[in-house]
C-alpha cells in the first residue's frame, strides 16, 4: 500500500472540516432550550424541534415543499427517462443537439431560469400556482435524470432488447423486459436527486410564488424578518432528509455499476 501524503491528507481534513463547520454550529444550536441563537447553548432540550412540528405555517410551507418535489421529480423522471430511451436510439447529430438542450438548465443560472419563467407565468396568467412551480422544478432536475440515466442506458447491451423483439416481444414489452430492469436502479437514483434538486430550491420559489410559501421561501423569511432557533430545527431535518435521501442514490449508483462491471 503506497504511503499517503501527509500534506494532502491534511488539506483534505481542512476542507472536510470548512464544509461540514456550519452543519456543527447549526446543531448544538438546534438542540437549545434558550430563546435566542447562541453558541454555544446554556441548556438543551427539544423545544425548538417541538414549536417546528407544532406551528401550522411551518408545517404548511413544509408539505408544500414536499408535494412540489414529488411531482417535479416524477414529471422530470418521466420525460427525463423516456428522452434518454427515445435519443439513444437515433444517434445522430440531431440527438446530440437535442441532448443538449435538456442539459441546458443545469447549466443556466437558476436566477436567468427564475426570471424567464416569472415572465411566462404572468403573461399565461400561472403565476402563484403549484403546478406552473412543479414544471420549473421539473425543469431544472431534468438535466440531471438525463445525465444520470444516459449513463446506465449507455452500459447497457443493445442486442438485449434485440433479442426480446426477435422471440415476438413488441416494441414496448420488449423495453419493458430487457432494457427497464437494468434501469431501474439509475431511474430511482436520478428521480431522488431530482427530488431533492426540487426541495432544497429558492429563487424560482421566490420569483412564482408569493401567497404560498415553500420551506426554503418560509426560511428565507424567517430569517429575514425574525431569527430564532426554530430555523436551527428545521434546517437539521432538512440536512437529516436530505442526507439520507443522497446516500440512498449514491447506493443505487454504485449497484448499477457493480451489476455493470459483473
Amino acid at each position: 500500500m503506497r504511503d499517503r501524503n501527509p500534506l494532502l491528507l491534511t488539506f483534505y481534513v481542512l476542507v472536510v472540516l470548512f464544509l461540514f463547520f456550519p452543519i456543527l454550529i447549526v446543531v448544538p444550536i438546534s438542540f437549545s432550550n434558550g430563546r435566542f441563537l447562541s453558541f454555544p447553548p446554556q441548556e438543551f432540550g427539544l423545544r425548538w424541534y417541538q414549536a417546528y412540528f407544532s406551528d401550522p405555517v411551518w408545517m404548511a410551507a413544509t408539505f408544500r415543499s414536499l408535494r412540489v418535489a414529488l411531482g417535479a421529480s416524477l414529471l422530470a423522471t418521466f420525460v427525463g427517462t423516456l428522452s434518454v430511451v427515445g435519443l439513444g436510439r437515433r444517434r445522430t447529430k440531431t440527438a446530440g443537439i437535442l441532448t443538449g438542450v435538456f442539459v441546458a438548465p443545469a447549466i443556466v443560472p437558476n436566477i436567468i431560469v427564475a426570471l424567464g419563467v416569472f415572465i411566462f407565468a404572468i403573461r399565461m396568467g400561472v403565476s402563484d400556482n403549484e403546478f406552473t412551480l412543479i414544471c420549473a422544478h421539473a425543469a431544472i432536475g431534468l438535466p440531471f435524470v438525463v445525465l444520470m440515466v444516459g449513463s446506465a442506458y449507455r452500459q447497457i447491451d443493445p442486442t438485449l432488447e434485440k433479442a426480446a423483439r426477435i422471440m415476438g416481444a413488441g416494441p414496448v414489452r420488449a423495453f419493458l423486459t430487457a432494457t427497464l430492469p437494468p434501469l431501474t436502479p439509475a431511474i430511482l437514483s436520478a428521480g431522488i436527486f431530482a427530488f431533492f434538486v426540487s426541495f432544497d430550491e429558492l429563487i424560482i420559489s421566490l420569483f412564482l410564488m408569493s401567497s404560498a410559501e415553500t420551506l426554503p421561501m418560509r426560511i428565507w423569511n424567517d430569517l429575514r424578518f425574525e431569527i430564532n432557533p426554530t430555523i436551527a430545527a428545521v434546517s437539521v431535518f432538512f440536512v437529516l432528509v436530505t442526507t439520507v435521501a443522497m446516500t440512498g442514490a449514491e447506493l443505487l449508483r454504485r449497484r448499477t455499476e457493480t451489476k455493470h462491471h459483473d
